[in-house]
Parts: C-alpha cells; structure tokens; sequence
C-alpha cells in the first residue's frame, strides 16, 4: 500500500529527530561543561602526601566518614580543592555479583575551611578554600566530614560491608595512604580484603598491611610488598582503595530506604501515554476494510490523471502529476502539442480554444450581450441552471454579460427555449466570433479545476507557447498539489488520523523526555525496579511504531483505492480483442487513457498494446504520443527557475571530542 508523501516525510523526520534526541541525551552527562572542566583540572599544580579516613561505622550502615587529606601545593594561583562523593555506587559482593545502591550524605562539611557544596553528575561536591584567596605553596591539611548513609542490607544469608574508602580520581598517587574502621561490633574471626577497584578484580589484600583488634582496623599500603610482588611491572598502588569484609546475616539492621517515587511516577506516566496511543491506533488508524476489486475500463469517478496518480501512489511529485493534465488537455483537444526540431529540440503548445478578443478583456464587454428575465427560478432548473439565473439578475431583471461566459454559454440555449431569458442585444461584429468560439466550446469535454489551473497558467500571455522558455508555468506545480491537497486529500486520507499522528508525535517527544528525566537526572527508583527504565525507553519505540501506522485512508479512500488498483490491472491485462472492442466504440480511447497509464507507471506497456491494432490519427500535434520517451522529452522541456540556495548548515556546533574522562564511581576530587 502506498504511503502517504507528507506522513513518510514527517515519520522521517521524526525518527531522524528522535535517534539525534536519544544520542545527545545519553551523551549530555557525560559533556556537561562542568564534567568537563573537572576531567581537565585533576592534579592541577598538587600532590597528596597523605590521606587517612576513618569510618564510624554504625548498626544500621550509616557511616561517619572524616578524611584527613594533606596536599602539598607545588605553585601558586589555587584556592584550594574539591573532592566528589557518589551518591550512586555499585557493589560488588563476595559471590562476584555486582549491584546498584544509593546513598544520601548528611552533614558535609570543611572543618576550619570556607567551603561551598552542590550536586553534579549524582556525585555531591565540595569546594574548600576562599575564592578571594590563593593558598600558598608547601603543604596544607584539610579535613572532610560527612555521613554517608548506605541504605538497608541488601544482601540475602549474609552481611557485608563494602566500602570504597577513597577514589581514585585525584590524577596523582596518593603517598601514605591508610584507613581506620570501627565497626559496630567484633570483627576479629571473619574474612577481610581489599581491592584498588570496585570489581573485586585486583585483589591487593596481600600487599596492604592491616591490624583487627576487636571491633576496629587499621590498614596502609606497604609498597615495599607490592615492589618484590611486581618487580618487573612495578606501579604504586596508592590510587585507590576498597575495603570489604564478609559477615554473618544479621550483623547490621535493617537500614533506610534510600530511594524515592518520582521515576516511578514518571514511568507509569510514561506507560499510560504509550497504552493512550495503541488505544487511539485502534479507534483511529486501524485500517477500513479493502475495497473489492472489479473490472474498470475508465477511469473510476470521473477522477483526473493527477487524483489517479495521487491515489496510487502518493509519492508522485506534482510536476509528474502536472505533466499529465498537459497530456489530458491534448486527449480532449483544448491543446495541441508539437515537437519543433529547430536549434533545439523544443515542444510547443497551441490553444485550440482561443477566447475572442471581446472575452478576454472586459472593458470591451460594455453591451455586447444584454440579457432580459422573462420569468422567475423554479423547480424545473438544475442546480447549474439556478446558479447562472441568480447570479444574472440579482440585481434587476435586465443583465449586461460581462463575466463567466463558459458558464452561461453552458446553459444559455436551454434557458432560452424554455422560455426563462431572452438576448435583447448582440453586437453583430463580434455575435459570429462568439458563436464559433461557443461551438468550440460545446464540443470538448467539460475540465476539471486542476486541468483548468493547467490551462490557464499554460496561456497566461499568449495562445502559442515553447514550453522550455515559459517561465511560470511551474507555478502550477503548487497550484494543481495545493488542489488537491485542499479538495480532494481529506476525501482519502482520514483526517482524524493524521490528527492523531501529530498528537503521537507530540507524545512521543514527552516520553522521550520524561525517559530522560527520569533516568538521567532523578534516578531514585529502588534497583530491583530498575527494569522499568528499560520499560520506559522502549516505550519511545513501541509509541513511533503505532504513530507510523496511524495513517488511514477513509472508506471512501479504500473504496476509490481499489478502484483505481482495478482499472491498472485492468490496463495492464486486457487483451486485443478487448481493445479492440473498445476502440470501436470510441476511437479516442487510446489518447483519453494515455495520461491516466503514465502517472500509474504503465505508459510503455500501454503504448506496445496497441502496435497492432488500428486506432483513428487525431490531429494532437507532431508529439510522439506512441513513445513512451516522448514523456520525458516533455517532462525535461518544462522550464525550472534556477535555485542557487543551499541548504542545511556547516556545522553541528562545538561539542566533546569523546564522551570519556568524568569523575569515576569511586569518587575523587582536584583543584580549582
């Protein structure tokens, strides 16, 4: 089925916008400028002689830290230094499973320092030092204290106390590292270890030095270990540090729930915009039943070459379609088309039907008909009739005609012998050109308006036109696409569907953001939830997927739809004998169809049916109708304005080279 042009440009864009949406937001943390000036600042003009931590560590897994960080400031110009604190971490317990927890800190603060706190990236941030000062070189002690509540257990059958003591964001070695835990109770029988990373991978347990004395550790780094260890591969491992010692179930009690409902809430939201467009799918964009297919001869409804086409296939560009009602004016002889072989090869139109000189300019129309009523409108006029009558004498009983002429030529004769109006007054100069231009008039099929805007833009200026060299006639390009999207799109397409796109459209944006929202920036939902983030941002998808399918046509669009399929097939299969048959009986038929078989995409095979059978030479000009490259000989020969305008732009704006650097899990800090 073909789609319509205006859904397939939109669902392009959208998706085109969509992927771009989701690309950039899953990239916005990470190029956040102030990730960014983080990432570049690290170890700016520092190192740290020594950095010991303490945790107090409590029954229900709330934890006062203090950390006693000594920084030995190598140059001038610093105000003193941030550290970042995660408040999401993830955990990786003694059977290797790694999970997401959230924490809150409490009470964070600078002993004896200026200090300055905000959140960036879920990490909570302070900033110690005096914006007014710059601290001198040699080196300087800072003391960090804060809370940092871990949450309730989430381990089943057993406890465990995973810390990451200090991060390994700093950008320098970390000398005379150490650590201090009191536990809430005894810990001296249960297994300890430590680690540099969070994963459990690089275990350093034999290469720190530790002492349990009841409830209470003590460890440093002993390098003197890990250069015999590594003698050929040597690093310092002083960059980071985890502590984690396996419990027995029911060491800590139960603990606080860290986590809220506002991406909860935002994700059910997110389910009932999702559940609203599969229920506006069903009421507003499930397909009509199909029309059934006949046998159709003629064009179904009386349709023009240009509705045909756009009922087949949507996709049809209006020039194609314009093109076509050139072809039609010449099958219905208000046209005649010639190839003239001069220095070019160029194509010339004739109007056939030239308008005397009297109806084309009205300031000569002064008297040159007058028209007397003789009785009123009654029930015996057609609808034709009864327009032409009000609009002659609604301002008295005599009418001098001065517009209109195809209409009232249309109806003149019968209003007369009925008795309705008679001619008071003719010019007789001119009463024979009219005449003759009224029996044109009366032998030609009547037009449709979009072949009427064709033919007018056609001999705007003159009756006799080189087509390559009129220089307006691409206006109707516009004129017949604007006709039928005002008249005839609405009889096809549902317009409540198309409605109800946008409105998916809309909905699809909200829920890409609420997704956003929800996951980058409040992220609170407990982890066991977390699937429900996926749910969300699958919901972006399963949204598009229903809005692209919304387009409909109407019952009357499927009916016509098969009308149009049956009348192709038709053309496509009929054989000689029928042909035949219906040359005989109106020899014009092969020039009527030609214009409908060139926008159905059948113009050649149409053409090839008739190399045998005989069909009457009407006089349509020198054109090559029988070829099928004769079409887009006229095509080529229209005249396009030039269009030296670029598009698009030079470039997408700055940005990151990579979506790398940020500050770890573990958490860490640098200068400012």
């Amino acid at each position: 089925m073909a789609k319509d042009d205006d859904y397939s440009i939109k669902m392009i864009r959208s998706i085109l916008i969509l992927i771009f949406g989701i690309s950039c937001c899953f990239c916005l943390p990470f190029f956040s400028p102030s990730n960014l000036k983080n990432a570049q600042s690290t170890a700016d003009g520092f190192t740290i002689s020594s950095y010991n931590v303490v945790l107090d560590v409590k029954s229900d897994l709330k934890i006062d830290v203090i950390e006693n960080i000594v920084v030995n400031w190598e140059e001038n110009g610093h105000h003193g230094i941030y550290k970042f604190t995660p408040l999401w971490l993830e955990y990786t317990d003694k059977n290797e499973k790694t999970i997401k927890r959230k924490a809150n800190i409490s009470n964070y603060q600078a002993v004896g320092e200026p200090y300055s706190l905000d959140n960036i990236n879920k990490k909570a941030r302070i900033r110690i030092g005096d914006a007014s000062k710059y601290v001198s070189t040699g080196e300087k002690k800072y003391v960090i204290k804060y809370t940092y509540d871990m949450g309730s257990d989430p381990y089943k059958g057993f406890d465990e106390l995973i810390f990451h003591a200090y991060g390994d964001y700093w950008g320098t070695i970390i000398n005379n590292a150490s650590v201090e835990i009191n536990m809430p109770k005894n810990i001296e029988d249960y297994d300890i270890n430590f680690f540099t990373d969070k994963y459990r991978k690089n275990d350093v347990t034999d290469i720190v030095d530790y002492t349990v004395n009841g409830n209470k550790i003590y460890a440093t780094f002993n390098e003197n270990k890990n250069k015999l260890k590594n003698k050929e591969n040597y690093e310092p491992l002083t960059k980071s540090l985890t502590v984690d010692i396996a419990l027995p179930e029911g060491y800590f009690t139960k603990g606080s729930f860290n986590y809220g409902w506002y991406s909860f809430i935002i994700t059910i939201i997110i389910f009932i915009l999702t559940i609203w467009t599969i229920f506006n799918w069903f009421k507003y964009g499930k397909n009509y039943e199909k029309g059934v297919l006949t046998v159709e001869f003629y064009p179904p409804d009386n349709l023009n070459p240009a509705e045909v086409g756009y009922v087949y296939n949507k996709k049809h560009a209006s020039n194609k379609l314009t093109i076509a009602l050139i072809i039609e004016l010449a099958s219905k002889g208000y046209i005649k088309i010639d190839e003239v072989k001069d220095k070019e090869e160029n194509i010339k139109i004739t109007n056939m039907l030239v308008k005397p000189k009297s109806l084309k300019n009205n300031s000569s129309l002064e008297n040159l008909i007058e028209v007397q009523k003789l009785k009123d409108v009654d029930d015996k006029l057609n609808q034709s009739e009864t327009t032409v009558m009000i609009h002659l004498f609604k301002n008295g009983n005599r009418k001098i005609v001065d517009n209109n002429f195809e209409e009232f030529f249309k109806v003149k004769d019968k209003l007369i012998n009925d008795g309705y109006i008679e001619i008071v007054n003719v010019k007789d100069e001119e009463k024979k050109e009219i005449e003759e231009y009224e029996k044109k008039l009366s032998k030609v099929p009547a037009l449709s308006k979009m072949e009427e805007i064709v033919y007018e833009r056609l001999f705007l200026d003159e009756d006799e036109i080189i087509l390559s060299k009129h220089t307006t006639l691409y206006h109707a390009f516009e004129d017949v696409e604007n006709e039928l999207n005002n008249n005839f799109k609405d009889k096809i397409d549902d317009i409540n569907s198309r409605k109800q796109i946008n409105m998916g459209i809309i909905r699809n944006e909200i829920i890409l953001l609420l997704s956003m929202l929800s996951y980058f920036y409040i992220e609170d939902l407990d982890p066991k939830l977390s699937i429900m983030y996926y749910l969300a941002f699958s919901c972006i998808f399963i949204n598009l997927l229903f809005v692209i399918f919304m387009g409909r046509k109407t019952k009357y669009g499927e009916y016509i739809t098969a009308k149009v399929k049956s009348f192709r097939n038709f053309l496509e299969t009929v054989e000689k004998e029928q042909l035949e048959a219906l040359v005989l009986k109106n020899p014009k038929y092969f020039y009527n169809i030609l214009p409908y078989t060139y926008v159905l995409g059948i113009s050649k095979k149409w053409i090839s049916k008739f190399e045998n059978i005989s069909y009457p030479k009407i006089n349509m000009g020198s054109f090559n109708y029988s070829s099928d490259l004769s079409f887009s000989n006229l095509y080529d020969n229209v005249y396009y304005p030039s269009n030296t305008s670029s598009s698009g732009c030079s470039s997408c704006g700055g940005g990151c080279s990579s979506c790398g650097g940020g500050c770890s899990s573990c958490g860490g800090g640098g200068s400012w």
